[in-house]
């Protein structure tokens, strides 16, 4: 995060990947018991935060694609922290998107932690890191794996975290241009409850590629695809186009495939392009 005087940050927020996603059960709540894999990878928006004197969270972005008010997860984020911590000053947010909406690669969730991150710094808030994990699963079940910024399993529905090691990936991701809604996609899948969180035996180390390649799993590709059969075509297109595994990430629409040489990734950009906007990224760590 870039910060100056002029109480003005600058800070990059991560998108994400799930190498792997097992639907456990629904809630009560709404929500859903998962156990997942996650890597978080260089693709990222660009938050710009500016203190502002009066009392008031502006939030803005370059494509005027995000939601206005409280349905916009950095403005609920920025909300939340105004209100815990009893800040009386205001922020103006604006967000540079490239991390697709609708894409399953985390970019709400990244974008809500980016800015309680930048707005802790900007607002000299004190706060211990337990108090944020707290604040940040108020905004939404992908948030606390971003506040940890590292790969990890997560279960229950995402505030668990298990640290793992990954290697280091490449990625050729494939966004069909098409939104897929997280809650739509849920409401179409057919849960089979034969295991519990406990029964599933998941690596936390993966040695190598091959390793990862194994695990690949989505339970929520096939109602993903059953909306959007893109999904399948795109899967099948990485792996002629030398992915080692492809897999949809989270709710979708986006699809990835694991590469083992960045030249490869750069070929394969090259024979897919017809088929949505490509991102060739690496992990994080």
């Amino acid at each position: 995060m870039k910060e100056n005087s002029n109480k003005i940050a600058e800070i990059l927020s991560p998108a994400k990947v799930n190498l792997f996603l097992k639907v456990i059960s629904k809630r009560d709540d709404g929500y859903h018991n998962i156990v997942s894999i996650v890597d978080l990878i260089s693709l990222y928006d660009k938050l710009i935060l500016k203190v502002l004197p009066e009392d008031t969270i502006f939030v803005e972005d370059n494509k005027s694609i995000l939601p206005k008010g409280t349905n916009n997860t950095i403005y609920k984020a920025a909300a939340l922290l105004k209100e815990k911590y009893g800040i009386k000053k205001g922020v103006h947010i604006v967000v540079e998107k490239n991390i697709p909406v609708g894409s399953g690669l985390g970019g709400p969730s990244s974008n809500a932690v980016s800015t309680i991150k930048g707005l802790v710094g900007l607002w000299d808030i004190k706060a211990e890191k337990e108090d944020l994990f707290e604040l940040v699963r108020k905004v939404g079940a992908d948030c606390p794996l971003f506040l940890y910024g590292k790969p990890c399993k997560i279960e229950g529905i995402g505030e668990i975290i298990t640290p793992i090691e990954l290697p280091k990936l490449i990625y050729v991701i494939v966004y069909p241009d098409k939104i897929l809604s997280t809650k739509d996609v849920y409401e179409k899948i057919k849960i089979v409850l034969t295991k519990k969180e406990n029964d599933i035996k998941l690596s936390v180390k993966f040695k190598n590629i091959k390793d990862v390649i194994e695990v690949l799993h989505n339970d929520l590709e096939k109602a993903a695809i059953d909306m959007l059969p893109e999904i399948k075509n795109i899967k099948e297109n990485l792996l002629k186009a030398g992915a080692m595994g492809s897999l949809m990430s989270g709710s979708g629409s986006s699809v990835f495939g694991i590469f083992d040489d960045i030249h490869k990734a750069y070929m394969a950009k090259y024979k897919l392009r017809s088929l949505g906007n490509i991102f060739i990224v690496k992990s994080l760590i």
